[in-house]
């Protein structure tokens, strides 16, 4: 298998969404956060590699640094993104839509599982993915961070 082996870093957009993140809170209890959906702020996600019109929105911790991180990552009907993986474990809860997603190196649209809202994975580190979505999607990250995104290198 060969993978590009530089990571994607996403430090400055992610830390653009950590940072607005804070100024949609909600009152809440002390010691507790809450963060209203409508109040998100949600970016570009500019990621080499990927085509445009993925969104993202940070909504807790820093996933440019070391430590646990929630994220939300929204896509258009028919979007697909490469075969990737991610050096620490991802767990992913889809919110709405539609979820395509396929194990393996190479993309194959024949072998697409569709995961539906309310469905979780747990995708161990390193495990290549690829997919997609069908219908407006939003799923929702968490994790440890820090969150970086490596290509899988085409075979030669």
């Amino acid at each position: 298998m060969q993978r590009i082996t530089k990571s994607i870093a996403l430090a400055t957009v992610l830390s653009i969404t950590a940072t607005t993140a804070a100024l949609g809170q909600a009152a809440a209890p002390e010691g507790m956060q809450a963060i209203t959906a409508k109040s998100l702020t949600w970016v570009d996600a500019d990621i080499p590699g990927f085509a445009p019109g993925m969104k993202l929105a940070a909504i807790n911790g820093d996933p440019a640094a070391a430590g646990p991180y929630t994220l939300r990552l929204s896509f258009p009907d028919g979007y697909r993104f490469p075969a990737h993986w991610h050096p620490m474990t991802e767990n992913l809860t889809v919110l709405s839509g539609t979820l395509l997603l396929t194990m393996g190196e190479r993309p194959d649209e024949s072998k697409l599982t569709a995961y539906n809202a309310g469905d979780f994975l747990h995708i161990p580190a390193t495990m290549p993915h690829s997919g997609g979505a069908l219908g407006f999607t939003v799923i929702q990250l968490h994790g440890q961070g820090p969150f970086t995104i490596n290509l899988v290198s085409p075979a030669k």
